[in-house]
């Protein structure tokens, strides 16, 4: 037996979309303040680090 397909009247078919990555793919933002020179200071760290500020910033910080 086939499986029938909804129209939900939304513009939408049900069970339509992407499918879930679960929990752990998802991202929260997040901002920091700082001077000019520090924000750029951050920023070359980072780069000469071959890294993501964000990626650089969450490394640095959640070393154990």
């Amino acid at each position: 037996m086939t499986e029938e397909k909804k129209y939900t009247g939304r513009g939408g078919w049900h069970g339509g979309g992407r499918p879930s990555k679960g929990p752990d793919a998802r991202r929260k933002t997040m901002s920091i303040s700082g001077t000019p020179a520090e924000i750029e200071l951050l920023k070359k760290l980072a780069e000469e680090s071959g890294k993501t500020v964000s990626r650089f910033v969450l490394d640095s910080l959640c070393k154990q």
